[in-house]
C-alpha cells in the first residue's frame, strides 16, 4: 500500500519508506511519527459535467492530513472529449436496449442485427403474398406463422427499435442542454 506524508512544519510530502529513512526509525504504515503524518484518503468534491475534480494539496482537519481536492471548469479540449464520450456511451446504451429481444404474444423475438433482416424480410413476402405461412424457429422450437402474425411481429420489432431511438435522441437533448446526468443514462429504455 502506497502513503504520502506530509511534514506539518515544512509542508514537505514524501512518501511513507523516503519519511522512515529520515526520521531513521521504521513507521507502521497509516501512523504519525513527529511532525510527519499520513495524508489519508478524501473522495472527491461532486462535479458536473463541465468541471473536473483535481488532486491538490492536502488539508488539515482537527490534527488530521487529508488529501485535498480543487475543481475547476473543464478546457474546451476537455468538453469537446467528454461530449463524444457521452455522445457514443448514450449510443452504446441505445444498441444494448435495441438489441435485447422482445416477447409479442407471450413469444420471445430476437431484435439483434440478424433476427431483424430475417423478421423485416418475412414481412415483405407476407405483404406481398396474402396466404402466406411459414415456420419461424424459436428459442423453444419451431412454430407456424400466418402472414398477418409475421407483420405483427415486423411492426412491433420496428416499434421497440424506434422506441430505443427515440430514448437517445432524447437523451442527447438532454446532454445538449446539459442537464444530463449518469444516472439518466440507464434509465428510461423500452422493457424487452
Amino acid at each position: 500500500i502506497l502513503m504520502d506524508y506530509i511534514n506539518s512544519k515544512t509542508l514537505e510530502i514524501a512518501s511513507h519508506r523516503r519519511v522512515c529513512t529520515a526520521v531513521g526509525a521504521s513507521i507502521p504504515l497509516g501512523q504519525s511519527l513527529g511532525d510527519w503524518f499520513p495524508i489519508l484518503p478524501a473522495d472527491p468534491p461532486t462535479t458536473n459535467h463541465a468541471q473536473i475534480a483535481q488532486a491538490s494539496a492536502p488539508v488539515e482537519i482537527d490534527g488530521h492530513w487529508y488529501m485535498g481536492w480543487t475543481v475547476r471548469d473543464k478546457t474546451p479540449e476537455e468538453m469537446d472529449g467528454h461530449l463524444y464520450q457521452l455522445r457514443e456511451r448514450i449510443a452504446a446504451r441505445r444498441y444494448q436496449s435495441e438489441i435485447a429481444g422482445i416477447t409479442v404474444a407471450g413469444m420471445r423475438v430476437e431484435t439483434d442485427d440478424r433476427a431483424k433482416l430475417l423478421i423485416n424480410g418475412a414481412a415483405v413476402e407476407a405483404m406481398l403474398d396474402a396466404g402466406y405461412a411459414m415456420r419461424w424457429k424459436t428459442s423453444d422450437g419451431f412454430i407456424e406463422l400466418t402472414g398477418a402474425q409475421v407483420i405483427g411481429i415486423a411492426r412491433a420489432v420496428r416499434a421497440h427499435v424506434q422506441a430505443c431511438f427515440d430514448r437517445e435522441a432524447e437523451l442527447l437533448a438532454e446532454l445538449e442542454a446539459g442537464t444530463i446526468t449518469d444516472e439518466m443514462i440507464d434509465q428510461g429504455w423500452p422493457v424487452a
